[in-house]
């Protein structure tokens, strides 16, 4: 077993920390006017790495494990360190897809089946590696599937670290959330005050929410300004203010984070120069995970066929209201509604909610063709097909399903994915 954390300070240290200079400095064609938004994007992951470091070896403060479903500021408010583990794996598969592999082949070899989803195994077998953070606890819930439900218990039981489990509605109404609210108040508040020997201080949850409302309104901002023909940014940065919100929404860094991009983007569309290096000619929703082993896939997109992603149906969230403050218990229900309504957390919808959810966006983003994630650790998206399929033969869609495994490049490789997604644009959109 490693040290705990080492692998991802290696990481840190020796990739992220070099590339935030080179991507401010020598950005490559032609991307270079971007750079300083890509430099802001990497110096926020070390933040928030280095923050997570520090947290395992200060006796005052914990690291928070938790999952989509629930969101960073509880966990700010607390003194804790959060890391949303869904999101752990992407650190590797975008700087060492052989940690990838291990860790994967870990969980499996703890007894994890194959057919759990990959983020899931992948967190398993980091764990039994060591790699996951010391000083930690972990939060999770009953959203949004069967995967999640059966890693966590797996993971109190090998580590007996302090954990709760919350349950989450599979309702999408204001009943749903004071439900899922009233159990944030009357178990994870106790919960943290137990694990981190601190008492709610009613003012800085306030200070936390307040900062991460001004977080909010640049990502909503940003995402409006993805709806201007052509959009502003190329595609790969149009997911990056989502998913720097989850990560930690509440921390003053990300609010300037995200107040950088939003104001990049609105200062190119007042002055109408949102054409980038290449001409957009199609504009995709791609529905469900985007491959995370692919960096250059949207870039590759753009130039040779002119498709942006300008959206996807998991980041295209940004429609709540900023949470109000005037009590504990109305900012307990606004965290309520950004859990529920976050990322993975939608797919706890009834298929024909998920479905119409995704054809919100598409109109929204003034999109002319979706690619639909099959992707196999994910049963509730695999058993939508049909329905997807029908909906959008209905509707005139021209649709790409794509069944891969979004965190493992061997079930189906980079090259047979590209060639997947050529075929698509120059048979069926051209």
């Amino acid at each position: 077993m490693g040290t705990n954390f080492q692998r991802t300070m290696e990481i840190t240290e020796g990739f992220l920390k070099p590339m935030i200079d080179a991507f401010r400095d020598e950005m490559p064609a032609p991307f270079e006017e971007f750079g300083h938004l890509y430099a802001a994007a990497a110096a926020e992951n070390v933040d928030r790495y280095e923050d997570i470091a520090g947290a395992m070896t200060d006796e005052s403060r914990r690291v928070a494990l938790f999952e989509f479903g629930l969101v960073p500021q509880p966990f700010l408010a607390f003194g804790c360190a959060p890391l949303c583990l869904e999101t752990y794996p992407f650190f590797f598969t975008r700087t060492n897809m052989e940690t990838v592999y291990e860790f994967i082949e870990a969980g499996e070899s703890a007894g994890v089946s194959s057919e759990t989803c990959s983020t899931d195994r992948f967190i398993i077998g980091a764990a039994v590696k060591g790699e996951l953070p010391g000083n930690s606890f972990f939060v999770t819930s009953s959203s949004p599937c069967d995967s999640t439900r059966i890693s966590y218990p797996i993971l109190q039981k090998m580590f007996e670290c302090p954990m709760l489990y919350l349950d989450a509605p599979f309702r999408y109404d204001r009943e749903a959330v004071r439900y899922y609210a009233s159990q944030l108040k009357e178990q994870l508040i106790p919960f943290l005050e137990t694990v981190t020997g601190r008492k709610l201080d009613i003012d800085r949850f306030r200070e936390v929410i307040t900062e991460s409302n001004k977080a909010y309104e640049h990502l909503v901002d940003v995402h409006d300004t993805y709806k201007v023909l052509p959009a502003p940014h190329n595609g790969f940065l149009r997911l990056v203010p989502f998913f720097i919100y989850i990560s930690g929404a509440g921390n003053p860094g990300t609010t300037r984070t995200l107040k950088l991009l939003s104001e990049d983007a609105a200062r190119r569309v007042k002055e109408g120069r949102t054409q980038g290096p290449f001409e957009e000619r199609h504009r995709a929703l791609w529905v469900h995970v985007t491959p995370t082993f692919d960096i250059e896939l949207f870039g590759w997109m753009e130039e040779r066929f002119g498709a942006m992603v300008v959206s996807n149906s998991l980041s295209s969230s940004a429609i709540l209201e900023p949470i109000d403050t005037t009590s504990l218990d109305s900012m307990l229900e606004g965290i309520a509604w950004q859990g529920l309504d976050m990322t993975m957390s939608i797919m706890r919808y009834d298929t024909e909610k998920l479905i119409q959810f995704s054809l919100n966006a598409y109109e929204d983003y003034r999109c002319d063709c979706m690619i639909v994630t099959q992707h196999v650790g994910c049963n509730s998206i695999c058993g939508a097909q049909g329905m997807i399929r029908k909906v959008c033969r209905d509707r005139d869609i021209p649709v790409l399903f794509i069944e891969l495994d979004y965190n493992d490049d061997r079930v189906l490789s980079k090259e047979r994915l590209r060639s997947q997604i050529e075929d698509f644009f120059t048979t069926v959109m051209d």
